[in-house]
């Protein structure tokens, strides 16, 4: 599994899980957290059964199966120079001000969006971008689900909402 998708509100995983550990007690449940490729390739030649993945560029040999469409926005730390002023931020704007790039795969309209920004850091993990959005000193893209907890604490801010976020199929993969 990819990391940051047990704070999705819709708990397909854990259900199933739950579902699996209810009605085959005999089968070992072994979870690990891992990046897209990793997963792809383990899938690709049988050392994992299943996996779930962002969609960003569908394999061959793989199957497909859609579990949720993951929303994510542009935020900003609580003492950024932005916060408290997002919602009137014009795109050519945001220029000004440094940002985080994933260094991992990311879907096209993503990559559309962060080339709008000046990205002078990258991460990782999205547990990395959320670091690099506290300091105050970086934008950064994030799901809302995983941005949620920091919105509601006053902690993270989205930034041009209506105009910086986009959609990311989250997908169970299979062999």
């Amino acid at each position: 599994i990819i990391n940051n998708l047990v704070t999705m509100p819709s708990g397909y995983i854990t259900n199933t899980l739950a579902q699996l550990a209810e009605e085959h007690s005999e089968v070992l449940i072994n979870i690990s957290m891992s990046t897209l490729s990793d997963i792809e390739c383990r899938v690709l030649d049988n050392r994992l059964h299943a996996g779930a993945i962002p969609l960003v560029t569908p394999l061959s040999g793989l199957d497909y199966f859609d579990l949720y469409s993951e929303s994510s926005f542009l935020y900003c730390g609580k003492n950024h120079p932005l916060f408290g002023k997002c919602s009137k931020m014009e795109l050519d704007e945001l220029k000004k001000w440094q940002a985080v790039l994933p260094n991992y795969a990311i879907t096209p309209e993503a990559a559309k969006l962060h080339q709008l920004l000046d990205c002078k850091a990258t991460a990782s993990d999205r547990e990395g971008i959320a670091f690099l959005i506290l300091t105050g000193k970086f934008l950064g893209f994030l799901p809302d689900h995983y941005a949620k907890k920091w919105v509601e604490d006053g902690f993270m801010q989205a930034v041009s909402k209506e105009k910086m976020h986009y959609s990311t199929p989250i997908c169970l993969i299979t062999h």
